[in-house]
């Protein structure tokens, strides 16, 4: 578990760890919130799946963000988790990606 006692501070576009259910699976943040006097991210899903919608996001710079291997954003599965929820940070996106994945989940909520 991260040491939240001394932590940085945690950006939108860095790319961590988080359980969700039985798994742990990469997410990127996508801005902080403070919520209920707590501090809250919202968050989207990375995965190495192929895109499933227009909303699915690739990552063009992903070796230099940290992952393994090719990846996507699931920008259409947006969540909120308690800062205890992630556990590693694996990297940050390049800004590119980042503006890409802003974008597309704007358009995502605009309808």
């Amino acid at each position: 578990m991260a040491n939240w006692s001394n932590a940085k501070k945690i950006e939108a576009g860095e790319i961590w760890t988080c359980f969700e259910g039985k798994k742990t699976r990469p997410v990127v943040i996508l801005k902080e919130e403070l919520v209920s006097l707590e501090l809250d991210f919202n968050i989207a899903r990375i995965t190495s799946q192929r895109p499933r919608n227009e909303f699915d996001v690739k990552i063009q710079h992903w070796k230099e963000a940290g992952l393994d291997m090719e990846s996507y954003v699931r920008c259409s599965k947006i969540n909120t988790v308690h800062k205890l929820e992630l556990k590693r940070k694996i990297g940050k996106l390049h800004e590119d990606d980042l503006n890409q994945i802003k974008k597309m989940v704007s358009k995502y909520f605009s309808f």
